[in-house]
């Protein structure tokens, strides 16, 4: 459990004037009541004989710091009540808080937390998720089969991610280069994210199945629900496959090999086209290839950014890209309001979470312009967006250090460990 509850933090925002020393003074009272009403909670949960999956961990470290927060908050909201901060001794408040009568109190919130909240997780969400996991852990499903089908139409972005978060409806709005400028029109969203002859069919066959795994945990992180390790590995998986799955990788693969798939096609006596497909293919057989675009992204700190306003866009090559050292860094559309962004800090240990940002307007202005110019041909908006004129100062790296020093400006949950 940290030793720091953000009660401190609390104190200041209702008095920055309040000297620090009884900043961390009143802190320590209240923070010690809120580790030992934790601490009684877990108690009462030791009682309680279950059986529990150690893919729940990432979950319920969520909930606990969250209930840490929860109680801090309504610690300070009771203490302070309708007296001044100023006036409140720190020795009186300790004698009144931790003695007989408060430690009752505080035996009596962790009774009402454990039935009404933890104890309701536990048996609502926790067991059955645990249940579940442990029955497949003994009877693991078959790896799943590639169903190959012959498919004219490769998608390069999945249909359901355009469908449920950059639709409206049937229809979605689409901003197109037209010389040499945007103009947005009303297409059919099935109309978009898809082009002919990409790959072969067993290649989409692949897609498909990682894809759908990616689903849950995109829904997940928008939620601010926490991802376990599979989930995590699922959705790195997911954008993986989209960096190389765009046509503009694709057609820059081309290029690059062009003489030596001109050289092969007419050894094989079969067109380039069918040849650039059979080595677009073999990408996928290569471990090397896919880690080093998917390490990168797994380790560096995951951060989720809101916009204000729905001023994100969704280019034809998914995401903006740039490098941080040599190493691949992403800013992933969401929705028209929610970016998935990897920093350029790195880290050891998953956070359970992202950090979180609301982006200033000037921030989701710049991000915007990112995605916009990442596209090659036309990406999907919100039916309110239009293009702005572009900053040329704004560019990847620069972005990426503004969101570094926002994120560092501003205190971020705790998720301490599950008990």
């Amino acid at each position: 459990m940290p030793a720091t509850l953000y009660t401190d933090t609390l104190i200041r925002k209702r008095d920055p004037t309040l000297a620090e020393d009884k900043v961390q003074a009143l802190a320590a009272v209240w923070d010690e009541v809120v580790q030992r009403i934790i601490k009684a909670l877990f108690d009462l949960e030791k009682a309680v004989e279950r059986e529990l999956h150690i893919n729940m961990k990432a979950e319920m470290a969520f909930e606990l710091a969250r209930l840490m927060l929860f109680y801090a908050e309504r610690v300070v909201d009771k203490r302070v009540g309708e007296r001044r901060l100023q006036d409140i001794d720190p020795q009186a408040e300790r004698a009144e808080c931790l003695g007989p009568e408060g430690e009752g109190i505080i035996m009596e919130t962790a009774r009402i937390g454990h039935e009404h909240i933890w104890s309701k997780k536990m048996d609502e969400r926790w067991t059955p998720k645990s249940r579940k996991a442990l029955e497949l852990e003994k009877t693991p499903r078959l790896p799943g089969k590639l169903a190959v089908k012959t498919v004219t139409d490769k998608h390069f972005i999945s249909r359901w991610f355009i469908r449920d978060f950059w639709a409206d409806g049937p229809s979605a709005t689409r901003w197109k280069r037209k010389d040499g400028e945007w103009a947005g029109d009303a297409i059919l969203f099935a109309q978009w994210g898809h082009r002919t002859g990409l790959w072969d069919d067993r290649v989409e066959a692949y897609f498909a199945l990682l894809e759908n795994d990616g689903k849950q945990p995109i829904e997940m992180l928008l939620q601010t629900i926490p991802l376990n390790q599979p989930q995590q590995l699922a959705f790195v998986g997911y954008l993986v496959i989209h960096l190389l799955r765009s046509p503009r990788f694709i057609g820059q693969l081309r290029v690059s090999m062009r003489d030596m798939l001109d050289e092969a096609a007419r050894d094989a006596g079969i067109e380039f086209d069918e040849m650039a497909r059979r080595a677009y293919a073999t990408l996928f057989t290569e471990n090397q290839i896919y880690n080093a675009y998917s390490r990168p992204i797994m380790w560096s700190q995951w951060a989720i950014l809101t916009a204000q306003k729905p001023v994100f866009v969704l280019p034809d090559t998914f995401c903006a890209r740039g490098s941080i050292d040599g190493e691949h860094r992403l800013i992933v559309p969401l929705t028209p309001t929610k970016c998935f962004v990897t920093l350029a800090a790195k880290e050891e240990e998953k956070r359970v979470v992202p950090f979180s940002h609301t982006a200033d307007p000037a921030l989701a202005s710049a991000i915007s312009q990112l995605l916009v110019e990442a596209a090659q041909d036309d990406f999907l908006a919100h039916r309110d967006f239009a293009p702005a004129k572009a900053d040329p100062s704004v560019n990847f790296a620069k972005v990426l250090e503004a969101l570094g020093e926002a994120l560092g400006d501003e205190p971020q949950d705790a998720y301490p460990s599950a008990p």
